[in-house]
């Protein structure tokens, strides 16, 4: 791959360090740095990413009071989340997608942005400057249920070169801008993880009985050397009870059978309860 002579035009592609050419009847060598002409994955366009629930939340934050100069402090206290989390995958979108400029002020897009009547115009303007027009074609819509969204990370995955994780990202933020629905929010941030609670004997769940423990330890008797003693639970008994009725026995006697049991066994006196 190395060449004797200066022959510009077969030079091998993919060539980066300095390659030396040694140039007949000249005394020096003349060295020649070769660029590359293929296209590397640095090369490759990338696209703005915003989760979707920091998009909201900053919406909303703006809408109550708009910050003089997005940091990322700023960010982190609003969000909640570290500060590497906030200047990596945060800050860029918004500077990507036109909401805060670059000293970090909020531009007038990001005024209108945060206005309900505003907002929709402010996504198509968005998906115009910053994705293509096949995209824009080809997957106009998301929905959750359809096949739409793994076309549209197939699409990232294809033109970027980057891993799932930061398609999906990619593919968050268009979905959030296609829809263009300034309610959305409401339905992103209204969305809390269900805890699966444990349920014990009797019926309870594990938090309930817990709350019960406490509840006892509290009301404990104090004991040798200010010490508490925890009160002590009681064991707990069930009863079968098994009837066999003769079949010579009338209905109004089997009543009385019963009324008669629900007397005795679980303290009721009256016939009709």
């Amino acid at each position: 791959m190395w060449q004797s002579v200066l022959d510009v035009d077969n030079i091998p592609q993919g060539i980066v360090p300095l390659i030396p050419f040694c140039i007949p009847h000249m005394g020096d060598s003349v060295y020649l740095q070769c660029e590359e002409r293929t296209t590397l994955a640095s090369d490759r366009k990338t696209y703005p990413s915003v989760p979707a629930k920091a998009w909201w939340t900053l919406r909303q934050t703006f809408r109550q009071s708009p910050p003089t100069k997005v940091t990322v402090s700023y960010l982190a206290t609003v969000l909640g989340v570290q500060e590497n989390s906030a200047r990596a995958n945060i800050l860029p979108g918004l500077k990507g997608v036109g909401l805060v400029s670059a000293d970090g002020a909020p531009t007038p897009r990001a005024n209108r942005w945060r206005d309900d009547q505003g907002y929709p115009e402010v996504c198509r303007e968005i998906l115009e400057e910053v994705y293509p027009q096949e995209l824009r074609d080809a997957i106009p819509a998301v929905s959750a249920d359809g096949d739409s969204k793994q076309k549209l990370e197939d699409w990232f995955l294809r033109q970027t070169g980057r891993g799932k994780s930061a398609a999906s990202k990619m593919a968050a933020l268009y979905s959030v801008l296609a829809e263009a629905d300034p309610s959305g929010g409401k339905r992103v941030t209204a969305r809390k993880p269900k805890r699966h609670r444990a349920s014990r004997p009797g019926g309870k769940t594990s938090s309930a009985a817990a709350s019960e423990k406490q509840d006892g330890s509290d009301r404990a008797d104090a004991g040798p050397g200010g010490g508490s003693v925890p009160s002590l639970e009681m064991p707990e008994m069930r009863l079968n009870v098994e009837i066999r009725i003769d079949a010579s026995v009338t209905p109004d006697q089997i009543d009385l059978i019963f009324a008669s049991m629900a007397k005795h066994l679980y303290g009721r006196g009256d016939e009709g309860r």
